[in-house]
């Protein structure tokens, strides 16, 4: 597996930073875009993407907050306030330059996921409704809901994983997000009873490893089914 940070260039020739890890070898792989939670890129994220990494994917991680407040934190009130002042249309503009980023990759075939932990979920299903990507997966995405109409316009494979007890995610939203994807042939909506937010996050007080295994396995066949 190989690893390196990397620098991005915006349409409009801004440039930031993010993490790139891949399998080794010289053959083509899929493109994973791996969006982070509000901590950002830290250890626990790499270590969670080069994982995506070995299983076959070129993981590309950007710094997500570089317009907010750059670089990993484990400061709760800077990771909320930028959580909070985040911009989701100019976000998405600098997703679609990521992703073209990673399919301009000489080992990149061309197939792109996107994996969204937390923060990163509604960009995940925005990404399967906007840009046309392969497959999209979420681990307790938050704010998904408010993008329901556009579920309509996703024909890609998703898998979305909720704990029944978060928090963060009423399970009306959950509920309502099933709904909007009832009619969606390639669509695994999953909800664990009893379980929290970050129930796939090692490091976190709800992390479950048994929750964070199947519900990753799932998220993985998913994947695999591009």
């Amino acid at each position: 597996m190989a690893s390196q940070d990397i620098k991005y260039t915006t349409r409009n020739d801004e440039t930031f930073d993010g993490y790139l890890t891949a399998p080794d070898g010289d053959g083509k792989y899929p493109g994973l875009l791996y969006i982070t939670a509000i901590s950002g890129a830290d250890e626990t994220n790499r270590m969670l993407g080069d994982a995506w990494a070995e299983d076959g994917f070129v993981v590309s991680m950007p710094d997500i907050f570089w317009r907010q407040h750059p670089g990993p934190t484990a400061d709760r009130e800077i990771a909320q306030a930028r959580y909070n002042a985040f911009d989701a249309e100019q976000g998405m503009l600098d997703i679609e330059d990521i992703i073209n980023d990673l399919k301009a990759r000489p080992n990149c075939n061309g197939k792109i996921a996107v994996v969204g932990y937390c923060f990163g979920g509604r960009y995940a299903h925005l990404c399967a409704a906007r840009l046309g990507v392969d497959a999209a997966g979420a681990f307790h995405g938050t704010k998904i809901g408010l993008h329901l109409d556009e579920t309509k316009n996703i024909t890609c494979p998703v898998s979305y994983h909720f704990g029944s007890v978060d928090n963060s995610i009423p399970m009306e939203e959950v509920n309502a997000i099933k709904e909007s994807y009832a009619n969606h042939a390639n669509a695994e909506i999953v909800v664990y009873e009893g379980h929290a937010h970050n129930f796939s996050t090692p490091g976190k007080p709800a992390y479950d490893p048994n929750i964070a295994k199947a519900s990753r396995d799932a998220v993985l066949r998913c994947f695999r089914s591009m």
